[in-house]
């Protein structure tokens, strides 16, 4: 006997069904995760060898492993493994900026699509609200990589500076634009 039984003295329990404004299916999620780590190990990649197809496939079966097994293991492996990358490399001012980019979607993503089910839809706002609270935190993450670079000899040219300033400067349009949901 259920305690839905017990409590209500019989009966069915009542049916809800959920209605969402604009929804994706977790396919769409869950690929588009697979896509962010994969260009995260390919620029990665990219900083010590060259890139093939081989690489491309590699990344492509990385990143759908990290999404079809949802571990948080497995995810950090992946940022391990483009530390090692990196630190074995030589990266340049464009490739550590998009490298910051990619590792902070990519960790995001594969928090969502590991709480998300394979036949679920998520609501576009769910998708929006995540991006609006992620934007202020990644222009504070290139300016901060962008000063490390600095601190750290790098050569960085007027044009990367400029880089993080019209990054700024989209994210705040972006903030602009996208709708609160509140």
């Amino acid at each position: 006997m259920s305690a839905w039984t017990r409590v209500r003295g019989g009966g069915a329990p009542p049916e809800a069904e959920l209605e969402l404004d604009r929804a994706v299916p977790a396919a769409v999620v869950h690929a588009g995760t697979v896509l962010l780590v994969a260009a995260m190990l390919l620029v990665g990649w990219s900083t010590a060898r060259p890139l093939g197809a081989a690489a491309v496939l590699v990344a492509l079966v990385l990143g759908a492993v990290v999404v079809l097994l949802p571990r948080a293991a497995l995810a950090g492996g992946a940022l391990v493994l483009v530390g090692v990358e990196v630190l074995v490399g030589s990266p340049s001012v464009p490739q550590v900026l998009a490298l910051v980019l990619l590792v902070h979607a990519a960790v995001w993503a594969c928090s969502l699509a590991a709480r998300v089910p394979r036949r679920a839809r998520v609501e576009v706002g769910v998708l929006v609200d995540g991006a609006r609270e992620a934007l202020p935190v990644q222009v504070g993450a290139q300016v901060l990589a962008l000063v490390a670079l600095l601190l750290g000899g790098a050569d960085v040219v007027a044009g990367d500076v400029w880089r993080v300033v019209g990054l700024a400067a989209v994210a705040g349009a972006v903030l602009l634009v996208l709708p609160r949901l509140d």
